[in-house]
């Protein structure tokens, strides 16, 4: 018990016994650095002996940085005298400056530098030090030295201090910070951070091996409380938000309202699908009912039908538009060769335009409106900024090779050293481009941030990032015994000493190494090569470039091809690769596209003619008509790309692909309805009371196409400027690609309908003449008179089609009462169905959409999506109007102390923290930031030239360069430089080269990004200026549309917050390459329904005048096409097309399509002859077989485009227009007839 009792005194007295020293004073350089003497002895006072200038130095160190060492243990100042320590006076000189770099790095939170600050102290100068420091001595030169230490620290220091600088962020990268501070270890946790403070294998600037050694007693180890982030001390600021999150304002996560759902269906779809439902069952009920009704009295009274009037009874509109249409069917019937003489006079006025037309497959030219909010900040940033680089980019998948283990630590693939020594090799030859035959060379195009204007153009100028970057000189000498502490070092710390490229930056590890799983670095299996390349406004200065990427994919076409090992999967693009594609593919389009052209002209030239018998097929076929009504339709084609030509309105070879089908299509059904007219008109000419047997064929033929014209003129007028109308409506969109596209199909569709009623009739009635006078189709110079005695040429009995034959049977069973009721509620119940799934749809367009699966493009575009690990940079433009040698219109902007909790910084690091919303992973780079610690970091960074004040990088070691003294400013406590220094040094900042000493220099990071204005003075007055952040990595649609969202968003609280301070109208906008292509989808839904509205009014207004204002009809008409639509955007969700603009325009093409189905019907109806009740059966026998035949079959070859090379085609042409046809026809011959039906009894009771 007594020897308990003695030892507890003992260690009690080990412990409470002031100074144990066990290392002071220097004794002399030894490996370049000074090193500690062995001294084992008390503690002693530090300021003795120094002279009164020394004496203030000295206290002045240790109040900054060891300020413990002049209080006791109840926080009393102690006397000078009595200031003991384990240091001298130069030591503490050596420390403070070695601890410059520090600040550098950790200095923005004074809670994590003080914490960082003590265990150096303590170390060096603790009075206590024998408690917790062991040491090793080597003799040297008869000097002893201390030449290793054993650091003993307590556990909760170690946590505690690391925790509060885990959240401390580099402004330059936006990276931890603490990331600097770890060497080559794989994570940088407590062990590591302060590991690498004393290694000296790994940390160049350690003077001695100090091991520290995390301590889980406190009384035999340095225990000294690391405070928080969030805690102040000896009168610091707190640290910012950005640095500490404990202090960030609460409530800071973005809004994102919860989806209402009924049954998992989106409520308002649902509320207005139920609304739906229950309005049209009423209405067709009550509708049902009295029918019902009206039949039951009808059979009870055994009512006789009225007799069928022989004329129709036709309004004051009706009559004007069949006697315009009359009159141009027969001046052209009876001019014909005028006719097609002046209209191709007319198309080779018009021919001559295509000459100049202006054909694009650039991207921003297909897909970007030149007057949206995106394109506006777009052309900003290249106007102020410069555009963004370009790019040539290449993935090495490994997928040959098998992941290992060195050090506890399991290795990907990527990180093979056989892996790597291919990408150099890869990399060597991609750098080597040009140079043997005279070509451009890299140099001459890269994107180098550090090249001088007009300067020599160098190589190592240029940026490049890769693994290769990390290896430094050895690239092409590999040490397989160290190459992986090297790598792993730079991962976590790109922007150390031994990581940075001689272009003045790091490669970042997110695009350095791909296809690895979350924060994972180190099993990644895909390495990555990534060259940037200026950019320019003018195409002239972008020759050199697209020279040089065209080299470069023939080099990466030969390697894919020939070059790669077996264990290698590779993609690759440039930035002139998707347009090269884009164009590539387009021409390669036209193959399924002729093919369905070929078969359409096939169909019609079969289905055309009114073939009697075999004997006749040569007199009753119409080839030549086929032929001459297709060439019309090419003609009315060619004449609007000249007309295009002309405006000066730029086309796409999508659209000149894609619009001569729809063209086709609508123009064959409109000649289909004027053959058939004519032979029912031929049928029943003693049926007409103006009709005179003793006509010439003249006369006939005159009289003939006159009443064609007036029969089928206006519902051709209605359907052709329903369509302009909606292709118009369409020019409104916000895509340039789908604006032409909606142009060429309006002006194509307007001249069609000018050559179809007067060209195509001509050709009409040429043929009419040969046919009457039974000669040859084609080869009309051959005439017969007779076949035989029993059907001689000139019988007038007319040949029924089947289809046609089938019309009446048909009609009758539609019209049944039974099944209109079975036809009303399924297509209620499509309808419903359509509206309940309209929300699912998804909203985007895919750049893979527009690639074949077998393009190297769309390989590349793959790797992206899937490879991967960092989004595009985005950039938050700060345009002028700010004050920044205003204090408080810096806070408004920056990230650092002092800075306001909204300010522009702090609300972009906020929306990073919320990554998986905002879809921004990292928060932005702050110039201002970084000048105000460059600024801090004297005798570190700025420098002058004595002889004529101007700048000295930093680095600059001459006589004539001495550090800047910079005047701080007093209201911020020192913390900044003053208004006065703030314009003066800012150009220095911005030239200043980042180094080992000051990595602050902005010239890399900054320079490009700023805008000044130097007064005579050569003083800077900032005008603009740009912070970059980082996506997340972004793969579909929804990823791209929710990024531009929530850019605009930040951006637009930013611009609030400014505007609430200052009263100042200074905005913020964003801007990253991709938003041009994907802001109009923020407003799709709205754009979409608007545009679709806007169309369906033009159609409603068009069918009143030409119907007479025949309210009855032009309801029915507007009522189905409003459903097709409906049905076409149900089928969109159940086909997997998604909605963007392209899938709009074939909305709105899709009412032009229902009103061609409806308008034929509905005009046949509305100048029926027969009865009201009768009026919707003897429409459908008159047109019935046309709009089958002449519409639905005509768009058979729609088909052939399933086979197309790209998605984009098979999905909004083929998957859309098929089901446009379906829906149009079932609409079209079953639901309107019946509609119809309904509608007319309704009138009649």
């Amino acid at each position: 018990m007594k020897l308990l009792t003695l030892f507890i005194i003992f260690l009690w007295l080990r412990t409470n016994v002031k100074g144990d020293c066990v290392m002071r004073g220097e004794c002399g350089v030894f490996g370049g650095f000074e090193k500690a003497c062995y001294y084992n002895g008390p503690a002693l006072p530090v300021l003795d002996g120094l002279t009164p200038e020394e004496r203030d130095t000295t206290l002045e160190i240790i109040e900054r940085r060891c300020p413990f060492l002049l209080y006791d243990e109840n926080d009393n100042r102690l006397p000078d005298d009595q200031v003991l320590a384990c240091c001298d006076s130069a030591q503490l000189a050596d420390m403070a400056r070695s601890l410059l770099m520090a600040d550098g790095v950790l200095g923005r939170c004074p809670a994590c530098i003080r914490n960082f600050q003590r265990q150096i102290c303590e170390l060096n100068c603790s009075p206590d030090q024998a408690r917790f420091v062991e040491v090793n001595t080597t003799t040297e030169s008869d000097v002893t030295y201390v030449s290793e230490v054993h650091y003993r620290v307590y556990n909760d220091f170690m946590i505690d201090a690391h925790a509060s600088c885990a959240g401390v962020i580099v402004p330059q990268t936006g990276m931890p910070a603490i990331n600097m501070m770890c060497g080559e270890a794989p994570v940088c946790d407590a062990d590591a951070f302060f590991g690498f403070t004393g290694d000296t294998s790994s940390n160049p600037l350690a003077p001695v091996q100090v091991n520290f050694l995390r301590w889980p007693t406190p009384e035999d180890s340095m225990n000294a409380r690391a405070p928080p982030c969030n805690e102040t001390s000896f009168d610091d600021f707190p640290c910012s938000c950005v640095d500490c999150f404990s202090v960030c304002p609460s409530g800071n996560e973005p809004y994102v309202p919860e989806m209402c759902t009924v049954a998992s269906l989106n409520c308002a779809a649902f509320s207005i699908g139920l609304i739906v439902c229950i309005i049209t069952v009423g209405i067709f009920t009550f509708l049902t009912v009295r029918e019902a009704k009206k039949y039951r009295q009808s059979s009870s009274q055994n009512m006789p039908k009225p007799l069928q009037p022989k004329t129709p009874k036709l309004n004051m509109m009706q009559r004007m538009f069949q006697k315009i249409f009359s009159i141009i069917g027969g001046f052209s019937a009876n001019n014909a060769v005028l006719t097609i003489m002046l209209t191709s006079w007319l198309a080779f006025a018009a021919l001559f335009g295509v000459f100049q037309l202006n054909l694009t497959a650039n991207p921003l030219e297909l897909w970007s409106s030149p007057d949206s909010t995106s394109r506006a900040d777009f052309n900003y940033f290249n106007s102020r900024f410069g555009p963004f680089y370009r790019t040539a980019q290449v993935y090495m998948q490994i997928k040959g090779l098998d992941s290992f283990e060195f050090n506890n630590v399991t290795y990907g693939p990527a990180f093979r050293l056989e892996a790597i020594e291919e990408l150099v090799r890869l990399e060597d030859a991609i750098l080597n481009i040009g140079r043997d035959n005279g070509r451009v060379t890299l140099e001459k195009v890269c994107f180098a941030p550090l090249r001088q204007r007009g300067g020599e153009q160098l190589l190592d100028q240029c940026t490049l990032m890769s693994v290769s970057i990390y290896l430094g000189s050895n690239r092409n000498n590999i040490n397989n015994q160290t190459y992986l502490n090297q790598i792993t070092g730079c991962v976590n710390n790109f922007y150390g000493l031994d990581c940075l490229a001689s272009w003045g930056g790091g490669s970042e590890p997110e695009i350095t190494f791909g296809g690895f799983d979350g924060d994972d670095i180190f099993s990644a299996d895909t390495l990555l090569i990534n060259i940037p390349i200026a950019n320019h406004l003018l195409q002239a200065d972008l020759e050199p470039a697209l020279e040089w990427e065209n080299n470069f994919l023939e080099l990466m076409h030969e390697y894919a091809a020939n070059g790669k090992p077996d264990f290698v999967e590779v993609t690759y693009a440039a930035e002139r690769s998707i347009e090269d594609e884009i164009e590539r593919v387009s021409v390669a389009e036209a193959v399924p596209i002729a093919i369905s052209y070929v078969l359409m002209f096939v169909y019609v030239t079969i289905s055309l003619g009114n073939i009697r018998y075999c004997k006749t097929w040569f007199v009753d076929s119409k080839i030549m008509v086929a032929l001459g009504s297709i060439t019309v339709e090419i003609i009315a084609i060619l004449c609007a790309m000249g007309t295009m030509g002309y405006a000066g309105i730029t086309l796409t070879l999508l659209a000149i692909n894609v619009i001569p089908f729809f063209v086709l299509s609508v123009g064959i059904d409109n000649v289909f309805l004027m053959v058939n007219t004519i032979h029912s008109i031929e049928s029943n000419l003693k049926s007409y009371d103006d009709y005179k047997p003793d006509m010439s064929l003249e006369q006939k033929r005159k009289y003939v196409f006159s009443k064609m014209m007036g029969k089928v003129g206006p519902s051709m007028f209605v359907a052709s400027v329903t369509q302009v109308t909606c292709f118009g409506i369409g020019a409104l969109a916000n895509f340039p690609a789908v604006v032409t596209f909606s142009v060429f199909a309006c002006i194509s569709l307007g001249f069609l309908f000018v050559f179809q009623i007067t060209t195509v009739v001509a050709i009409l009635s040429l043929d009419y003449k040969r046919a009457s006078q039974n000669r040859f189709d084609i080869f009309c110079c051959i005439q017969k008179k007779n076949l035989d005695d029993e059907n001689p040429l000139t019988s007038e009995t007319p040949r029924v089609s089947l289809t046609q034959k089938l019309m009446e049977p048909y009609a009758k069973i539609l019209l049944n009462w039974k099944v209109k009721i079975f036809v009303a509620i399924v297509f209620i119940g499509m309808l419903v169905a359509s509206i309940f799934l309209i929300p699912r749809i998804e909203i985007g367009l895919d750049q893979e959409m527009a690639l074949p699966q077998d393009s190297y493009v769309y390989k590349y575009l793959q790797s992206v999506s899937e490879l991967l690990r960092l989004g595009p940079p985005v950039y938050f433009i700060l345009k002028s109007g700010l004050n920044f040698t205003n204090t408080e219109h810096q806070n408004l902007i920056c990230g650092g102390q002092l800075c306001n909790d909204d300010s522009l910084i702090i609300q972009i690091f906020l929306a990073a923290q919320h990554e998986e919303i905002t879809y921004i992973s990292r928060s932005s780079n702050s110039w201002l930031d970084d000048y105000f610690d460059w600024s801090s970091l004297q005798g570190a960074c700025c420098k002058y030239n004595v002889t004529d004040g101007s700048f000295c990088q930093s680095s600059d070691m001459s006589p004539e360069c001495l550090n800047c003294v910079i005047e701080r400013d007093e209201e911020t406590m020192g913390l900044r430089m003053s208004a006065e220094a703030f314009n003066h040094y800012l150009p220095f900042f911005l030239q200043d080269t980042p180094t080992e000493t000051c990595s602050k220099g902005g010239l890399a990071s900054y320079f490009n990004g700023v805008n000044y204005i130097l007064d005579s003075e050569g003083r800077a007055s900032v005008h603009d200026s740009h912070f970059m952040a980082y996506h997340s990595p972004l793969s579909t649609s929804h990823d791209y549309i929710t990024a531009v969202r929530y850019g605009y968003e930040v951006s637009h609280n930013i611009t609030a917050m400014i505007k609430e301070r200052t009263n100042l109208d200074v905005e913020v906008v964003p801007y990253s390459i991709f938003y041009v292509f994907y802001h109009q989808y923020l407003t799709m839904w709205r754009d979409t329904f608007s545009s679709i509205g806007y169309c369906l009014i033009g159609a409603m207004i068009f069918n009143l005048i030409a119907s007479g204002f025949n309210v009855l009809t032009t309801f029915a008409v507007l009522c189905t096409t409003i459903m097709v639509v409906v049905n076409m955007m149900g089928v969109m969700y159940i086909w997997s097309i998604p909605l963007n603009a392209v899938s709009t325009v074939n909305l709105i093409v899709s009412i032009g399509i229902a009103v061609e189905f409806c308008s034929h019907l509905a005009y046949a109806f509305a100048t029926s002859s027969v009865a009201k009740e009768d009026r919707v059966e003897d429409a459908l026998k008159t047109v019935g077989a046309t709009i089958i035949t002449g519409i639905t079959f005509t768009n058979i070859p729609v088909i052939v485009l399933a086979f197309s090379y790209t998605e984009i085609i098979e999905v909004f042409f083929f998957r859309m227009f098929f089901s446009l046809v379906v829906l149009g026809f079932l609409h079209g011959m079953i639901f309107f007839p019946v509609f119809l039906s309904y509608l007319t009894n309704m009138k009649s009771i």
